[in-house]
């Protein structure tokens, strides 16, 4: 009876999937339904879920541990891809809108917490230095030298240039990671986010660039930045002159708030940017949600990951448009984008690998046995797969996208991808 109910879970779920629907919906309707039991076990940080990271792997987790890195021997590679968070409990002047830590406001209460479990905060008195110190412990234990790109976010500002001081959840300053970047050098590169509404944007961008800083983090959902908007254009012109790459969200946002803004995760908004010849990062090849299609007299609605793919095959972008392939495998974001990414390897050369991190360590985003029925990994790489995550989240990542095969093809990502570095 059980195999029955699986392969009618496995035919109902393929269906949805190759239909193009994004699954986000009906995983929020789930939480919101479990709201009041999750509040309460997880409204505090809980040391139960901090992993054991000098556990010893199994021989058969080594083994994938092992073909996974093989080809990377002498190699460093960076993960493109890691959120710094914290409470501001040390002098890294992080910020946390107060909802986020309030019973009032319990999405955002158990959302936040959440992350902070997930980095193996236990006590928010040393968050700061909990979350970074684990961190470091598992790029550590990563087999090749391994670095990676810490980002910051910058506050919400309006289009007068005023800063909206209620309208943020979470604030990691510029001078944090890069503070970070110079204590670890080795092995953190600091990512820095500029609103670029802000009076003193083309200031600040020249203040860092000066100071070794390449990539600027955008998010355009939860920070109110239209990337189409003329107010850009003077950061734009900056960001070439300084040969500055923007890194920017595209797509639905869901693990900030939006409060009406999603629109502003339409790739289609990137454009100017390419226009004014700024190369640009794509977080998660917009996988999650729909936009207006703006090429479209009706404005209908198409999946953002078609729209960031009519960009992505324009001959006119080839070098100035890349992507990463972070979030693409979570459970409330994996649909077509990542088949059709994984199927056509001429475009790998363009894309980066990114964890975004700490989400590999969010357990219900993470449903190894769900990219099992759906053909992404073999049987038996799952179970292997799920004692990886329950011990170096950050290791499991890139394992996991190493295992990845396309369900019909069998065609994987190229090492190539792997490699890539910022251009």
């Amino acid at each position: 009876m059980s195999q029955v109910w699986l392969q009618k879970l496995n035919s109902r779920h393929l269906t949805i999937w190759e239909k193009g629907v994004q699954p986000y919906s009906l995983f929020l309707f789930y939480t919101r339904l479990l709201i009041i039991p999750i509040v309460l076990i997880f409204s505090g940080c809980s040391g139960d879920l901090v992993p054991d990271i000098n556990r010893a792997f199994s021989p058969q987790a080594q083994a994938l541990i092992d073909t996974a890195f093989s080809p990377f021997e002498g190699d460093t590679l960076v993960d493109h891809h890691v959120h710094i968070l914290g409470l501001g409990n040390t002098n890294s002047g992080i910020e946390v809108h107060p909802d986020t830590r309030s019973y009032l406001h319990p999405f955002k209460l158990t959302r936040f917490n959440y992350f902070m479990d997930a980095g193996s905060v236990t006590n928010e008195a040393l968050a700061d230095e909990q979350y970074l110190d684990h961190l470091l412990a598992q790029i550590e234990k990563i087999p090749t030298g391994f670095r990676i790109n810490s980002l910051a976010l910058d506050r919400l500002y309006l289009e007068n240039g005023d800063l909206d001081p209620d309208n943020y959840e979470i604030y990691i300053p510029n001078a944090y990671v890069v503070a970070l970047g110079q204590m670890h050098p080795d092995v953190i590169i600091p990512v820095i986010s500029i609103h670029p509404y802000r009076l003193d944007a083309v200031k600040e961008l020249e203040k860092w660039a000066y100071q070794g800083a390449r990539v600027v983090k955008w998010l355009p959902n939860a920070q109110g930045i239209d990337p189409s908007s003329s107010l850009c254009d003077p950061f734009y012109e900056a960001m070439n002159r300084l040969d500055m790459v923007l890194l920017s969200h595209a797509g639905t946002e869901l693990a900030l708030d939006s409060q009406g803004r999603q629109h502003l995760g339409n790739p289609l908004l990137l454009r100017r940017a390419l226009d004014a010849h700024v190369k640009v990062i794509v977080c998660h090849c917009a996988t999650s949600g729909t936009s207006h299609d703006l090429d479209d007299p009706d404005l209908s609605d198409v999946d953002n990951f078609t729209l960031f793919m009519r960009l992505f095959d324009n001959p006119r972008y080839e070098e100035l448009l890349f992507a990463d392939i972070s979030g693409m495998t979570l459970v409330n974001q994996v649909g077509n984008s990542l088949k059709g990414i994984l199927e056509r390897p001429d475009l790998h050369s363009r894309l980066f690998y990114g964890s975004d991190y700490p989400l590999p360590a969010v357990d219900i985003l993470n449903q190894n046995l769900a990219l099992g029925i759906l053909g992404y990994l073999d049987d038996e790489t799952v179970k292997v797969l799920d004692e990886i995550q329950e011990i170096n989240p950050l290791l499991y990542s890139f394992v996991l996208m190493r295992s990845l095969k396309h369900p019909e093809s069998g065609v994987k990502f190229s090492e190539e991808l792997f490699r890539n570095k910022i251009p």
